[in-house]
């Protein structure tokens, strides 16, 4: 069964919401910041939360904090239609934002928030139960070598005899399946198409499986297929993944897009690629900084590829202008790399020995052995209501 939070100043907004949802439902609402912290001090997990503009908190910054503290919440914010912000909704982890005024516009949002929080309850594991490790690598800028070590990574991972996935995000363009020489018959789209339409989330038939015993789910072959992919598909494939196997390693396009943030707030570690020039130094900074604003800095490791002795950047002045210390080196090798991407045999395969192959080694070495961050368990930021305004 659903249950409804509310919380908003203005008793006439309360009740139409009520009216709205149906008084049999379970409905809580509150018209103060100190009624709702009570009342989520006993909250179900299949909750949806509708939130109304504060005169002492800013919506969003409340929404963000929901999301972060409770994971398996819908929230639809309900404002005035010029205070709504879809960018800002979208980095606070709301399902939507919408015109308070508009009841059509209402119900159907407190609709969609309910299946979400309904999906989002059955594909919560128990706490004993099996979790494969999530690690998304990202950048914001394109041409880093963010496909390539994704690959490479997900190979380094095998060799520890893990069973290894890989899913190609970049939905438009990618090129994992090519970097691993493969030909997918079906790919993500056909999932969705075939499997999750159909209420199913089965992945039986949808993953090619590369020689080396990596899964592969590979990006649409069409870039106009990307467009139908949403949040509520990739948050749905990993939890799914997450039964299957040891190691989930994601491989996004350069943007922050809503699928690509979907991946990176069900991760367990994020890897922001970055190189020794000015451009990726600017947007790795910038990614940064949204990461940080998600609140999930804490999982973030920077990665240096193609390291190379340079005069002009060091490590030092690298690691003072992102604000955050370099965890890995990649070397550069060009020679090897481009072989192996046009041969479709990853390096750490072709060549283990080389120290750019042992540098992917080291890595999936320093991902895997330490204890999988746990969503549930994580260390909770001060909730809004005790922060000093």
């Amino acid at each position: 069964m659903t249950h409804y939070y509310i919380l908003m100043e203005k008793n006439m907004h309360i009740e139409r919401m009520k009216n709205i949802i149906g008084k049999n439902n379970h409905i809580v609402s509150s018209h103060t910041v100190v009624e709702f912290k009570s009342a989520l001090e006993n909250i179900e997990d299949e909750i949806v939360i509708l939130l109304g503009e504060l005169s002492t908190f800013d919506v969003y910054d409340v929404c963000q904090e929901i999301t972060h503290l409770y994971p398996s919440s819908a929230v639809v914010l309900l404002v005035s239609e010029e205070n709504i912000d879809f960018k800002k909704a979208m980095y606070a982890g709301a399902v939507d934002v919408i015109d308070i005024y508009k009841d059509q516009e209402c119900i159907h949002s407190i609709e969609k928030a309910k299946e979400i929080a309904e999906l989002k309850n059955q594909r919560i594991l128990k706490e004993d139960s099996p979790k494969g490790k999530v690690v998304t690598v990202c950048s914001t800028k394109g041409g880093v070598g963010k496909t390539t070590i994704s690959v490479n990574l997900a190979v380094a991972s095998i060799k520890k005899n893990l069973k290894v996935a890989v899913i190609d995000l970049d939905l438009q363009f990618g090129d994992v399946s090519l970097l691993f020489d493969q030909k997918p018959k079906k790919t993500i789209y056909e999932w969705i198409k075939e499997a999750y339409e159909e209420n199913s989330t089965l992945l039986d038939g949808y993953l090619t499986k590369d020689k080396t015993g990596i899964e592969i789910l590979a990006s649409p072959h069409l870039p106009e297929y990307a467009e139908l992919v949403t949040g509520e598909h990739i948050y749905t494939l990993i939890q799914e993944m997450k039964k299957n196997f040891d190691v989930i390693i994601i491989d996004t396009p350069p943007a922050f897009v809503e699928t690509s943030l979907v991946a990176l707030e069900n991760s367990d570690e994020i890897l922001l690629i970055t190189s020794l020039d000015l451009p990726s130094l600017k947007n790795g900074k910038l990614a940064l900084d949204t990461l940080s604003i998600l609140g999930l800095k804490d999982r973030i490791k920077v990665i240096l590829n193609r390291d190379t002795v340079s005069g002009d950047l060091t490590t030092e002045m690298i690691e003072d202008v992102l604000g955050m210390p370099i965890k890995h080196r990649i070397p550069s090798d060009y020679k090897l790399v481009i072989s192996s991407i046009n041969k479709g045999e990853p390096f750490v395969s072709m060549s283990y020995r080389a120290p750019v192959s042992k540098s992917l080694l080291t890595l999936a070495d320093d991902l895997l052995e330490k204890p999988t961050h746990k969503l549930k368990n994580q260390k909770k930021k001060q909730p809004f209501w005790k922060r000093k305004m």
